[in-house]
């Protein structure tokens, strides 16, 4: 199937071991019994959702009513950017803390867990030569850390000022896999990513955070990327390969992907869907697999955002590096709760985080608009009710 029209075909019925789900209205339900899972993973049912820095602007009234409809979603985690250029803007000494302090109080009071993700090089913590070959400066925050032992630094001084607090999840970096965001400058003059240096920095930032909680640590999550370029990025695969030789095992709980599977089904194997190969498929694209060689069959994966986008300007799939970059709402609804149920099945896995809660605080640029359960108006999509309902199933 290579467009959505026959996408759309797929699983209007689907059989379960104790349920069915069925098209009613235009969204998807479960009727029946809950999903038998395994019983190894009866306290890791939980889902959270993906807000990047969106929270740390909003004012109070607003950020109040914005973790209340989180948590009405089910939701029991929210995954949020701690940016060290944010928070270490102008030198190694002085710290703003003013906005993560709040919204940190404000996930305790509506008992949301926080998966706190450290990334993003402030100016002084550069490479010069990074600096001067970014094009911008989004670009050159992507830059690489000049000293990993400064990147650590921060990350202990974070880890000690909210190991009592609601921070319950540290993720290193995000999406380390791909040049928009982590740049190493190359022997060939280039700017790529490199797993090397990035294990190297995650390695002093996870033992410096371990000294201050029991808090779980995983690695920035990857990002799907099946068709890599030079200038781009590297498969997620191969990436993670080259990886876990040079992290240090017993620092971290798990790992952590983006497991994107539109504008298919995450039930559909397709070489671009990141959701199927966390443990099918070819060994090559098996992330289960590449973590039981490098010794790490016990690491949790984690799912630091997944869903998809009703917005974007190409509508059919032409080939993996060139597939539809948006759905329907419908299909928005039914990746969400497919999702959900599936992700679950799956051996030792951590939460799974929706990107996001609504379109209004999403940029407008590509198809970085569309992937919330609220329109951009705060109406709901159906993927609201979508992963509603979903959640609920777990909690029974």
């Amino acid at each position: 199937m290579n467009n959505i029209s026959s996408l759309l075909s797929l699983s209007l019925l689907r059989y379960w071991q104790t349920g069915i789900l069925l098209a009613i209205t235009g969204l998807w339900f479960f009727c029946s019994l809950t999903i038998p899972l395994p019983a190894s993973a009866a306290t890791r049912y939980e889902t959270g959702i993906s807000t990047n820095a969106t929270l740390l602007w909003m004012n109070d009234k607003d950020l109040d009513v914005r973790l209340r409809d989180i948590k009405n979603l089910g939701a029991t985690w929210i995954r949020v950017d701690f940016s060290w250029s944010a928070i270490q803007p102008d030198n190694k000494n002085d710290y703003n803390w003013e906005k993560y302090d709040r919204v940190v109080q404000a996930a305790g009071v509506h008992h949301l867990k926080i998966l706190a993700v450290l990334d993003y090089t402030p100016k002084w913590a550069r490479p010069a030569r990074c600096q001067a070959m970014a094009s911008d400066e989004t670009s050159a925050e992507k830059c690489s850390p000049a000293s990993s032992t400064a990147f650590a630094r921060f990350a202990g001084t974070a880890a000690a000022r909210y190991h009592t607090k609601s921070v319950r999840g540290w993720e290193i970096w995000n999406e380390q896999n791909l040049t928009a965001y982590w740049e190493t400058v190359q022997p060939d003059a280039s700017l790529f990513v490199d797993p090397k240096a990035y294990a190297r920095l995650a390695n002093k930032a996870a033992a410096q955070i371990r000294r201050y909680t029991d808090a779980a640590i995983i690695t920035g999550g990857l990002s799907p990327l099946f068709e890599p370029s030079r200038t781009t990025g590297m498969r997620q695969s191969d990436y993670l390969a080259q990886l876990l030789p040079y992290l240090r095992l017993n620092l971290f709980d798990g790992i952590g992907i983006h497991p994107y599977s539109w504008p298919v089904l995450p039930s559909r194997d397709a070489s671009f869907n990141a959701f199927y190969t966390v443990d099918n498929g070819s060994s090559k694209y098996n992330l289960r697999s590449i973590m039981n060689t490098a010794g790490w069959s016990d690491k949790q994966i984690w799912g630091t955002e997944y869903g998809a986008s009703t917005e974007g300007v190409r509508s059919v799939t032409l080939s993996p590096s060139s597939r539809a970059d948006h759905v329907s709402e419908r299909v928005q609804a039914q990746i969400v709760m497919q999702g959900v149920e599936d992700w679950y099945t799956k051996p030792n896995v951590g939460p799974l985080f929706v990107h996001s809660d609504s379109d209004q605080w999403l940029t407008t640029q590509s198809n970085e608009g569309g992937f919330g359960l609220r329109r951009a108006n705060g109406t709901q999509k159906p993927a609201y009710n979508a992963l509603k309902t979903a959640t609920e199933q777990l909690r029974k």
